[in-house]
């Protein structure tokens, strides 16, 4: 495929007055890892709904593997190849987490019998799994939970997969083992854009970021490049970030690894805002809107 695999051509969304995207133009290559980061409020989840058809542009084209999909639905994107996580996690409590997974495969994929199996099963394994696949997903703990969410997208065979903050809440070593399985997702292929505050988990992956604020892209390129725009440190980090910080930045942007001996008031700085509340999965129309304007105020 020559091209980007996702390409935004000045993507415009409103709710009244509250500008959700000015004019976004953005593109993904086939294999590629973007962070995106922002203020609370900035759009970022409202950009993944107008990625995977969760929300449909008032103006501006979407282009998937070169073919227009800004009229498709969330389900007609998801078969084409766009998986999508969720802020917060709500797998169906009293089935297991095999059949979570299957779902997924079978009613986000289109797949059936012995393939949709077979795909549930490589998710499993993929994210480490295996071993809990008949536990009912009520009983997982968060990070099992955020391992079953991001097995549910790529059951679905994703091209390209979103994930919205899929590190929030958890401990440094458990962030650390979240970079692992979607450093491996991404070997396989699989072209990864991660919304996320905790920062640091960025930096040991992706090789480029973005900035998004007022529905603008403010920031974009490697990330010591962006963190240290000074735009980006005044409406993000902070207008009290100094040399230090971003020195940090730049070496956790240079190595695999989170580092393990960044201070506390690093950390503080790093871990900028709180998770925001999600657009559930089976919110309604009306109710997907008014959590988009909650984001944005």
């Amino acid at each position: 495929m020559t091209g980007p695999l996702l390409e935004l051509d000045h993507v415009t969304k409103r709710f009244g007055r509250v500008v959700i995207a000015e004019e976004l133009s953005f593109a993904v290559g086939a294999g590629d890892t973007v962070g995106i980061v922002g203020p609370n409020g900035a759009g970022k989840t409202s950009l993944f709904g107008l990625i995977s058809g969760d929300l449909a542009p008032g103006a501006g084209h979407v282009r998937f593997a070169g073919r227009d999909i800004t009229r498709l639905d969330s389900a007609a994107r998801c078969r084409l190849g766009i998986g999508r996580t969720y802020q917060v996690p709500r797998p169906f409590t009293d089935m297991t987490v095999f059949e979570n997974v299957l779902v997924a495969a079978q009613q986000g994929g289109g797949l059936r019998r012995k393939a949709s199996y077979a795909a549930a099963a490589s998710a499993l394994e993929r994210t480490g799994m295996v071993s809990e696949a008949n536990t009912p997903a009520g009983r997982l703990g968060l990070l099992a939970r955020k391992r079953l969410e991001i097995a549910r997208a790529l059951a679905t065979g994703p091209q390209l997969l979103l994930l919205d903050e899929v590190a929030g809440g958890l401990t440094d070593p458990e962030v650390t083992v979240l970079v692992d399985i979607v450093r491996g997702i991404n070997t396989e292929g699989v072209a990864v854009i991660w919304i996320e505050h905790v920062v640091r988990a960025l930096t040991s992956l992706v090789d480029r970021l973005t900035c998004l604020y007022g529905g603008e892209f403010i920031g974009d390129g490697t990330p010591a490049e962006v963190f240290a725009n000074p735009r980006v440190r005044e409406v993000y980090l902070g207008s009290d970030v100094d040399a230090s910080t971003i020195e940090t930045l730049e070496v956790d942007a240079a190595t695999t690894e989170t580092p393990e001996d960044a201070d506390a008031a690093t950390a503080e700085t790093l871990e900028v805002g709180a998770p925001t509340t999600e657009t559930p999965e089976d919110a309604d129309a009306a109710t997907t809107e008014t959590l988009e304007k909650e984001e944005t105020q």
